[in-house]
């Protein structure tokens, strides 16, 4: 049974003890922490939750939602890097939801790992873009919209990148700062601007 030094982030080091077979989202959980709270760094890169956990690396979990922990967050729900095979249900999910998004810009964004995916049983069910920082659609179909799955979305993004901006319509703004975001005027009309550091 394997020891693990961890350095939660903001809060000091724990000490968790492991099954040898165990991976690091058995590590969340034993820190009492789910996948769409928290990632785990190791050697400051994320790793996923289904990775055998590895002891010598340094070993760091980084909280993803301020304040509010999972609640609302459909047990359902799994977040993933989309593959090409997902271009099509990526732009279905953003057309259903009347974003703009041009198909060859999300294929090109899938292409270099920055569009992220909720599925429920290998369904899509949520689609995050990005250019770099910047989120550019967020996105959940109908049904599963008020479950968590854009929480799930935007944690995700969040563990990849040292910040996250988003620019949004008022009636979101509860949304995004449950999540941490700082918020801001755009600048466009009375579009807001919010911004995730850690």
């Amino acid at each position: 049974m394997p020891t693990v030094a961890v350095e939660v982030v903001g809060e000091g080091t724990r000490t968790v003890d492991l099954a040898a077979d165990a991976t690091y989202g058995d590590l969340l959980a034993a820190l009492e922490f789910s996948p769409h709270e928290a990632a785990v760094l190791v050697d400051d890169a994320p790793v996923p939750e289904d990775r055998a956990v590895d002891a010598e690396g340094d070993v760091r979990v980084l909280r993803l939602v301020k304040g509010g922990g999972t609640a609302g967050v459909d047990d359902q729900v799994r977040v993933r890097l989309a593959d090409a095979d997902d271009h099509l249900d990526v732009m279905r999910v953003l057309d259903g939801a009347m974003l703009s998004t041009d198909a060859g810009t999300v294929r090109e964004r899938i292409d270099t790992e920055a569009v992220h995916v909720a599925t429920v049983e290998g369904r899509i069910v949520g689609a995050l873009v990005r250019d770099g920082d910047r989120v550019t659609a967020v996105a959940t179909r109908r049904r599963w919209r008020g479950r968590g799955v854009g929480t799930a979305l935007v944690s995700a993004a969040a563990a990849e990148r040292e910040r996250l901006v988003v620019a949004f319509d008022p009636e979101v703004r509860p949304f995004y700062e449950s999540l941490g975001f700082e918020v801001e005027p755009a600048g466009e009309g009375d579009r807001l601007r919010g911004q995730l550091a850690r």
